[in-house]
């Protein structure tokens, strides 16, 4: 049996944390602490896995600042920090997100819900780090090229990665690592009709991040607040974290240059989507050209067979007459008449026939047309 996640749970009011205790025994090794001062002297001791912090805490630090205490340690810098707040204001979101936690879950709150967001993120760190590792290896390579290449020349570069993406995946994926070359940190969300996709340098947005983006939306086109920046066009937004404030020129140009990277991945995006909507549409129309044709092919087979049936059925009434005149005792020349009278009404249902024949060769020679176009898909 595998060793349960430890969980540090922080908050000063003991009743809530025996609370949080019962609802995470099950999945986690819980330990809890009653002040940020108390989490930050057990964090050596514990190594949690995951940290769940009130922000609200007297007297002492509260969350906000635990956590930024946290963030400060090298050896704490990634664990996972999910805040409990009672407030659900846009500006307590970015205060959490500011100092640096991963979620934000407002109480009342479920247990099972709060046990599911914690293993993704302690699930998701154990990949990050994996792919920070990568990352670092890929950076040290970026950086080397970026010495020797232009602002305009890294733009250049970043336009035609973001040209060669054949998914809005990989075009997500393409912008964080574009910006990235410009030694910034960022999110990027993309809104097509297949769905909302939020995107940062370690893979997937964490909750908050994604939940940031989303209150930003409502914003204008650029709006920059501090050293936190934001894009926004129709199905592209874009969220740089660190601009470099210092440096008031070359915030202008990574203005410039972040707002055309920003249009030319929304314009792709588009293309991809409706790239994407078209070839569901194809899809859609080959599985309903194999059904017609089947059913056409159904028709076909039921129409021949009835014509042969009909021609059966007239030869099997001209026999039975040809019966009943013995039994009836006709005369020659009644026999006659009545001869002229079933031939002629043979011969207009057989031009009747003809008629619907020539329909049906038609009909059987779309039906092969049809079953070329769809390759043989029906039988």
């Amino acid at each position: 049996m595998s060793e349960k996640a430890k969980i540090l749970v922080v908050d000063d009011v003991e009743t809530v944390r025996r609370l949080l205790k019962m609802g995470l025994s099950r999945s986690f090794e819980v330990i809890d602490a009653g002040s940020g001062e108390e989490a930050l002297a057990m964090l050596g001791e514990v190594r949690p896995a995951a940290i769940l912090l009130d922000v609200e805490m007297q007297p002492g630090m509260d969350g906000f600042a635990t956590c930024r205490r946290i963030r400060a340690n090298d050896e704490f810098a990634q664990v996972p920090i999910v805040f409990v707040s009672a407030r659900d204001a846009i500006e307590d979101r970015l205060a959490g997100y500011e100092a640096g936690g991963e979620d934000y879950v407002v109480k009342p709150f479920s247990a099972p819900e709060l046990v599911a967001k914690l293993q993704r993120l302690i699930d998701s760190t154990a990949e990050r780090g994996r792919l920070n590792g990568l990352a670092r290896d890929a950076s040290c390579a970026a950086m080397t090229a970026m010495q020797s290449m232009s602002e305009m020349g890294a733009l250049l570069e970043v336009v035609k990665q973001l040209g060669t993406a054949s998914s809005v995946l990989e075009l997500a994926d393409a912008m964080v690592a574009g910006v990235a070359l410009y030694g910034l940190e960022a999110c990027v969300q993309l809104r097509v009709s297949m769905g909302v996709m939020t995107r940062c340098r370690g893979g997937e947005a964490s909750p908050l991040e994604v939940s940031v983006m989303d209150h930003l939306l409502g914003m204008g086109r650029l709006e920059q607040f501090k050293t936190r920046m934001v894009i926004n066009y129709p199905v592209v937004s874009l969220l740089v974290r660190n601009m470099p404030l210092e440096d008031g020129d070359r915030c202008g140009r990574l203005r410039d240059h972040l707002t055309m990277l920003v249009e030319t991945a929304d314009v792709h995006a588009r293309a991809l989507a409706a790239l994407a909507l078209a070839r569901q549409r194809d899809e859609e129309i080959v599985r309903l050209a194999v059904c017609m044709t089947g059913v056409l092919g159904e028709v076909d087979r039921a129409q021949r067979d009835n014509l042969v049936s009909s021609r059966i059925a007239l030869e099997n009434i001209r026999q039975r007459v040809d019966v009943a005149y013995v039994s009836m005792m006709l005369t020659t020349s009644q026999e006659n008449m009545l001869n002229r009278a079933l031939d002629e009404g043979v011969e207009e249902l057989l031009n009747s026939q003809a008629d619907i024949s020539d329909l049906q060769n038609r009909l059987s020679q779309m039906l092969a047309d049809l079953r070329q176009v769809v390759g043989g898909g029906a039988s």
